[in-house]
């Protein structure tokens, strides 16, 4: 009766030793990843992820600025094949992404995908169960085959996450088709993303004020006035590198729901500095507009709380 059990144990011990193995040599692989590596080191690298919600999104990181850059990719054919699907997205978004990495929400809608990761990026803090549903989401994806990022890979993607802010999202919009060159008259659609530009002019190169426009799409009369006031005050006294050029309602009277902010000088850092005083927690809209009259332009929406 003896033996038998000897054995049992001894055959136990060897799967014991044989996993724990295993899962070192799994760890050791995961770890020398080149994603990994970026991440951990916070190279001054872009590393990519394929959303494939409808329409798809990208988000390129960068682990040593911190800065992501947002393309939404609206495709009219999907391939069937995941990895064929999440290829051609980033393809589409002008990327060539080496390591292949890609995530399948539950939501394949790209809007209400892009609020809750919005909502679960700033909330966290005040409700740290928000932690475990981000957690739990990327296990079951795991499980169903909805992603291939590895543990390791998720771990500091999602400390690096911690660290970031919505400000530090910059929206880019890609069509499948490129259009020919239209008549600059012609209006852009509402649903419009403009094109990111780089941090080509930061805070440590161009001190030099931002030139700021004001526009009220809030519906409150005196919105951009009393704005507009805020931050000259906030100029001249020097504790805001701003002065605002112009202020007046929206053009047509148009109202907005949510406010937002849009760049067109590629100065993210002072960006994000006006966005913070004025207390917008929403990712920046940067557009290339040679013919802009300002560096940035505040739309004020009907969520709009103006600062004390």
């Amino acid at each position: 009766m003896e033996s038998p059990r000897k054995v049992r144990q001894l055959i136990g011990k060897v799967l014991l030793v044989g996993l724990l193995a295993v899962t070192v040599w799994a760890f050791c692989v995961q770890i020398s990843a080149p994603t990994v590596s970026a991440l951990a080191s916070k190279q001054d690298t872009t590393l990519h992820l394929a959303i494939l919600t409808q329409p798809g999104m990208t988000f390129s990181f960068n682990p040593s600025s911190r800065k992501v850059i947002l393309n939404t990719v609206k495709r009219k054919k999907l391939p069937k094949d995941v990895k064929e699907n999440a290829t051609d997205l980033l393809n589409k978004a002008g990327i060539q992404a080496n390591p292949l990495r890609y995530y399948i929400p539950k939501t394949l809608k790209r809007d209400p995908y892009w609020e809750q990761f919005k909502y679960v990026l700033s909330s966290w803090h005040y409700n740290p169960i928000l932690i475990g549903t981000f957690v739990w989401d990327y296990l079951t994806a795991l499980h169903d085959k909805r992603t291939n990022v590895t543990p390791a890979e998720f771990l500091l993607f999602a400390m690096a996450a911690t660290r970031l802010e919505i400000t530090d999202f910059t929206a880019k919009n890609t069509n499948e088709t490129k259009k020919k060159k239209k008549s600059s008259s012609k209006q852009a659609p509402k649903d419009y993303i403009p094109e990111p530009v780089a941090d080509l002019a930061p805070l440590a190169v161009e001190d030099r004020p931002l030139l700021v426009e004001v526009l009220n799409a809030s519906g409150v009369k005196g919105a951009a006035l009393e704005l507009t006031q805020y931050l000259r005050d906030k100029g001249q006294k020097g504790l805001l590198p701003v002065d605002v050029l112009n202020y007046e309602n929206f053009p047509g009277g148009e109202q907005k729901e949510k406010s937002y902010i849009i760049d067109f000088t590629g100065r993210l850092t002072q960006v994000k500095q006006l966005s913070s005083a004025i207390g917008l927690n929403n990712e920046i809209i940067a557009e290339k507009q040679g013919n802009a009259i300002c560096d940035v332009r505040i739309v004020i929406g009907k969520d709009f709380r103006q600062p004390i």
